[in-house]
């Protein structure tokens, strides 16, 4: 092809037809032109399809994380719950003096459960965090995804780690009251043993135990509001995620 392009170049010099030559010359250019602007454009073309397949591969593991940890925060929720549950009996029945059952032996355990040790998964974030946050297409997306990590995440965890420190001879003082049922201990659900108070009538005089159960159970309904702010968000994330993802398989 070049050879057949030099050919007709070369007879028209030699037959003195400037005008035509130079005609001939600048469409050559304008070939040329067009050839290297087409080859950009597919090169463009391949680089954004790249670049849109390693977004999908991101917004996925994104998606994983976000649904791991939308599971997680229901279940400590409905955990949270369950002992917040259990401090209303015990408060109530030690605020009323009420006599002693094994049946509280339960609500013992679970009422000095500040709730604290949730375990969120950040694989997601980090995995976006080392490709680079431009990856992600969309500016409302990408602002929404480092919000609820770098923001809404890490405001519960932190608050969790303060009230896990909050009360430090928590556990000390328990251990001081009340003494495992060990004929309940089960392997498969260590942190469930029922405890029972040593001395109840002395239970009922102590000014420390009923207020440091009273301050677990504000502590865990603040936790409770923050929980709810992320699961919605998580939710909400997960949501748009999607909806992104099904736009870039289009």
């Amino acid at each position: 092809m070049i050879k057949f392009f030099r050919q007709i170049r070369q007879r028209l010099i030699t037959d003195n037809r400037f005008s035509k030559y130079l005609l001939y010359a600048v469409g050559e250019i304008f070939l040329v032109v067009i050839g290297i602007l087409i080859a950009l454009q597919i090169n463009n073309w391949n680089e954004h399809k790249k670049e849109r397949k390693l977004e999908r591969k991101v917004l996925t593991e994104l998606l994983t994380s976000l649904k791991q940890n939308y599971n997680r925060m229901i279940s400590d929720s409905i955990k949270r719950s369950n002992w917040n549950r259990s401090s209303d009996i015990v408060i109530t029945i030690l605020e009323r003096g009420m006599a002693y059952s094994d049946t509280m032996n339960k609500h013992f355990q679970d009422a000095r459960k500040p709730g604290t040790n949730l375990s969120l998964s950040f694989a997601g974030y980090e995995g976006l965090k080392n490709v680079g946050y431009n990856i992600i297409s969309s500016d409302t997306l990408r602002k929404n995804i480092v919000e609820l990590f770098e923001l809404t995440h890490k405001t519960l965890l932190e608050e969790m780690e303060y009230f896990e420190s909050f009360q430090p001879d928590r556990q000390f003082y328990i251990d001081k009251l009340f003494s495992y049922e060990i004929d309940k201990y089960n392997p498969n659900d260590p942190f469930n043993v029922p405890i029972y108070p040593n001395n109840y009538p002395a239970l009922l005089q102590d000014s420390i135990y009923l207020p440091m159960i009273k301050s677990v159970t504000v502590q865990r309904n603040i936790i409770a509001e923050l929980q709810y702010e992320n699961i919605k968000e998580t939710q909400r994330l997960i949501s748009l995620i999607e909806n992104e993802l099904y736009e870039l398989k289009k």
